[in-house]
């Protein structure tokens, strides 16, 4: 096979490659983005020793705790959408760093009910501020179209849910 019907046969079996081309990918380029998104994160959380999904559950108790007396580890689960076992696994090792309390429900004794610890509180409000700065410079490119962008992204959350 000569070089150029070579070259003439990567060039034809690229361009039938769904992944040729991957920028062209909406999904690969969002799961890019995201990952992207995620190491800053990590990098900002990590010097407070926590997890990306431990903000979140923390931010989620501080939430929830404003809007109902008792807030369940299954409500945790179910407003940060992440798996039960997942998020009692996760609940576990922030006890276990002081940063929550969980007690039995007394009405409910399969439940349990959460509280923020004062060093939760405060991990939770140095994280708020990194978490916030993180998103605004990850999001700074997009300028005015950065609150588009994220209005979005809730419409595909709820359009997929």
């Amino acid at each position: 096979m000569s070089k150029k019907s070579a070259e003439a046969s990567v060039k034809v079996s690229n361009a039938r490659h769904p992944f040729s081309d991957p920028e062209n990918n909406g999904g690969f380029v969002m799961w890019q983005v995201s990952m992207l998104w995620q190491r800053k994160l990590k990098a900002q959380l990590d010097t407070l020793d926590i997890t990306h999904a431990q903000f979140l559950l923390l931010a989620a108790l501080d939430y929830l705790s404003t809007q109902k007396n008792i807030v369940t580890q299954q409500d945790l689960a179910a407003h940060c959408r992440i798996d039960k076992m997942m998020t009692s696994k996760i609940l576990r090792n922030m006890q276990k760093k002081g940063l929550l309390s969980r007690k039995k429900n007394k009405i409910d004794t399969r439940s349990k009910n959460m509280m923020l610890s004062d060093e939760g509180k405060d991990i939770l409000l140095k994280a708020l501020k990194m978490v916030d700065r993180t998103d605004g410079d990850f999001l700074l490119p997009l300028g005015l179209n950065g609150m588009s962008f994220q209005d979005d992204l809730r419409i595909l959350l709820k359009s997929n849910s």
